[in-house]
């Protein structure tokens, strides 16, 4: 590998140019700004025209990726001809840059020729300036050196593309063997560290460096916009429906969307569950003038928090493992994206709109099909290298004990979940409904009849409660927490249930009299996984 390119890994390239008529298309005004982005660390830059490389090219000994701009009938082209390349070279690139679309023009050299011609004329490497992924891997099949993600949301085809493809990024970091520079609509330090950890070689940086009208006009927009009070989209996907709404900075769910997840046909069929209630929360947003500022997704599975793919799922969302969410969101519904877990994303709503507002460490515990956990330490969740932060119900209470479905023995949740509670009731005798009834319907029986006072409903939950004080009473002697928060479908409404629990975790913990456990029903409802998922589009702008 060519040493520039080891010299540039993992680093800042700044691209210096203004447009046509900009008051700073001058060569003297572009070097002040090259030389600027030089002293506060560029390893590299990205430069406009011979005339602008010959000047830098006295000042500094970094590495210039050269570039020559066409304007024409047929639009912007970079690059145009070996000429140009030429003329580049000789002022002193270290890296000729073409446009290696598939755009058609009326004129200049192929662009497949020309990387040719700079290998063996110029001796120099070349970039290839991309809008797609088969653009990249014809550009890379053609021998260019490295591939940039420039041109995406310029052509055509991406024309509807408006900020920087993440889907694009990952893609070519699995399938090209070449380094990827990161470009196009990269706005903040933090979608720069971003694009490193998604694949990026390096990431290079014009506009929102180099640009003071851009930058001007950005801020401006966003003072216009009134930011600091606009909602979020929040999206909830379960195992069996997807719930979206308009959240208010406030934690109010409005417009709210509800569709079937159907799940059991596969990854294809919750994208498409996903795209219908977002897009319904959208279309009621525009009709009441509202300007959502960006889009969080809560889902079951560990969240990869470099790209906001699904690490690992579970089997209640097939296909679900390895789908890149955020990038698809970001791609799909052009808004800023976030993913999280579904449990974690309660741990949110309860941290931001709930008890949590008052405490800075807690634990929410969310007990339905299984168990999720979200663990907030110094007012800030927790997630873990992977996501998996918060997996409470797999940590085993019962050497050897019943099976869990993470093929583990002696799980929590294998104790404590509905399955859990259907056999509890069933072993007790209770009696089960005649004709067919799927277990998520018999649990909430089950739970109307303990409030009825029906004996071996009441025995039920309290087999499952004794398991679940030693699960919490291990939380406490493992994070200390200043409460456990209990939420979930299972024990809604049985407000027998949770004191009872926290009796019991007393005599459990040592010197429990000393440090009297707080176990409360959170306060999060039905949307707690839309609230918090917004909670992490409201973090992003703190």
């Amino acid at each position: 590998m060519s040493a520039i390119f080891k010299q540039l890994k993992g680093r800042l390239i700044v691209s210096c140019q203004a447009s046509p008529g900009d008051p700073l298309e001058d060569t003297n005004a572009i070097r002040r700004i090259a030389l600027a982005a030089i002293g506060g660390g560029a390893a590299g830059l990205r430069v406009n025209s011979a005339e602008h490389i010959a000047a830098l090219r006295r000042d500094t000994k970094l590495p210039i990726i050269g570039i020559q701009k066409q304007y024409g009938p047929a639009g912007l082209r970079i690059t145009p001809d070996f000429a140009a390349a030429a003329a580049l070279a000789a002022a002193g690139a270290s890296i000729i840059a073409l446009d290696c679309t598939n755009r058609v023009w009326p004129d200049g050299d192929p662009w497949q020729m020309l990387i040719e011609r700079i290998h063996q004329e110029l001796r120099l490497p070349v970039m290839a300036d991309i809008a797609t992924l088969d653009e990249a891997l014809a550009a890379t099949a053609a021998g260019a050196d490295c591939v940039g993600t420039t041109l995406n949301g310029y052509t055509e085809r991406t024309r509807d593309n408006q900020g920087f493809s993440w889907t694009l990024l990952v893609q070519m970091a699995q399938q090209l063997h070449v380094p990827i520079m990161a470009e196009g609509h990269i706005s903040t330090p933090k979608e720069a560290r971003r694009a490193i950890d998604g694949g990026a070689w390096c990431v290079i940086v014009g506009s929102a460096i180099t640009r003071p009208g851009v930058i001007t006009a950005n801020f401006v927009d966003a003072l216009e916009q009134s930011g600091s009070s606009a909602p979020a989209i929040g999206v909830d996907i379960g195992g069996t429906s997807i719930k979206a709404g308009l959240v208010q900075r406030s934690g109010e769910v409005l417009l709210t969307s509800q569709t079937p997840t159907d799940a059991g046909k596969g990854c294809d069929a919750i994208i498409a569950g996903l795209v219908q209630a977002v897009e319904q929360v959208l279309a009621a947003a525009r009709d009441k003038h509202f300007q959502p500022v960006g889009l969080g997704i809560a889902t079951a599975g560990a969240i990869d928090h470099r790209d906001g793919s699904i690490f690992a799922a579970t089997d209640n969302l097939p296909g679900w493992a390895g789908f890149q969410l955020r990038g698809f969101a970001e791609e799909r519904f052009h808004l800023p994206a976030f993913a999280v877990n579904d449990a974690q994303a309660a741990g949110l709503s309860e941290l931001y709109f709930g008890l949590g507002r008052s405490l800075s460490d807690f634990v929410v515990l969310t007990i339905g099909t299984g168990i999720g956990g979200g663990i907030v330490t110094g007012g800030r969740l927790l997630r873990g290298q992977h996501g998996f932060a918060g997996s409470i119900g797999h940590g085993v209470i019962c050497a050897g004990g019943r099976p869990c479905n993470c093929g583990r023995n002696g799980c929590l949740e294998a104790y404590v979940s509905t399955a859990a509670l259907l056999r509890n009731y069933r072993e007790l005798g209770g009696a089960v409904p005649e004709g067919k009834i799927d277990d998520a319907d018999l649990a909430l029986k089950i739970n109307h009849l303990a409030r009825s006072g029906d004996a071996a409903a009441q025995k039920a939950y309290a087999v499952m409660s004794e398991f679940l004080a030693e699960g919490i009473a291990n939380l406490f002697n493992l994070v200390d927490p200043q409460a456990v928060l209990l939420s979930g479908g299972l024990i809604e409404e049985y407000t027998q249930f949770v004191p009872g629990v926290e009796k019991q975790v007393a005599k459990l913990l040592h010197f429990g009299t000393k440090r009297q456990p707080q176990v409360r029903t959170a306060k999060a409802g039905r949307f707690a996984g839309v609230q918090g998922a917004a909670a992490l589009v409201f973090e992003s702008g703190r």
